[in-house]
């Protein structure tokens, strides 16, 4: 479904991703760990552009993509398969949930505004929201802004999603609510790749667990090879210090 090679890119002199080999198959929830600057958030936006890489090669659906020569209208069809779901939330303030999940609907897809109602009114219904239509960021909880934000999502039938750290900006009491809709969606079988730091989804929800450090992936495996077979010493000091501090 999707595959990356040699994927790379530096800021100034600053070395961010040394050549990241990624695969990914229909289905597949893929949890990114690491520290802080290991390179994990500039590698998912490398993956939806929303950062250039400066080389490397991608095959989505069997079409090949050289990510340095990347053209405005490669990257329009790629990003029509994918959708990203920001740590904060990213609505607009002054648009109810229900337009916020339709404007990019009727503006960028240029869809019919009542088919686009339907399909809202929908998403939010299957992100427990049904009862929030018309209520602006302001109204809603940390939680409810980012099941918004992951009904926007969903709306466009996205092949993959993206997930930056996607409860790192929620207070402790509302984070299940969204780890809650993520498993859900995982059960459907939406393909996921999430940058988390929740070790219990990353090792009950996953199909696929990935390490990196200083910009290189350490170790990937299953959930279970991850964490509880971990080869890397890197690896487990890092599960380590993690279990440490809960």
């Amino acid at each position: 479904m999707l595959e990356i090679k040699g994927l790379k890119k530096k800021f100034d002199d600053l070395e961010v991703l040394k050549g990241i080999d990624l695969s990914v198959k229909k289905g597949d929830v893929i949890s990114i760990l690491g520290s802080s600057g290991s390179g994990k958030t500039t590698l998912l936006r490398c993956l939806n552009f929303l950062t250039m890489a400066d080389e490397g090669e991608m095959i989505f659906d069997d079409v090949h993509y050289d990510l340095a020569r990347m053209s405005k209208k490669e990257i329009f069809d790629i990003r029509k398969k994918t959708a990203f779901v920001f740590q904060n939330y990213a609505l607009f303030i002054n648009k109810t949930a229900l337009e916020n999940v339709t404007e990019g609907l009727i503006v960028a897809r240029k869809m019919d505004k009542k088919e686009a109602i339907t399909l809202a009114k929908e998403a939010l219904d299957r992100v427990g929201l049904s009862d929030r239509y018309d209520y602006y960021p302001r109204q809603l909880s940390g939680g409810q802004q980012q099941r918004v934000a992951i009904a926007r999502a969903m709306v466009y039938r996205p092949e993959i999603i993206y997930f930056d750290e996607p409860t790192s900006s929620l207070d402790p009491e509302l984070i299940g609510e969204v780890l809650s809709v993520m498993r859900d969606l995982a059960q459907s079988g939406m393909t996921m790749i999430v940058v988390t730091h929740e070790m219990n989804f990353a090792k009950n929800v996953s199909s696929k667990v990935i390490f990196m450090e200083g910009g290189k992936i350490v170790e990937e495996g299953t959930a279970k090879e991850i964490f509880e077979e971990a080869k890397e010493e890197r690896t487990r000091r890092f599960l380590a210090s993690y279990y440490d501090r809960i």
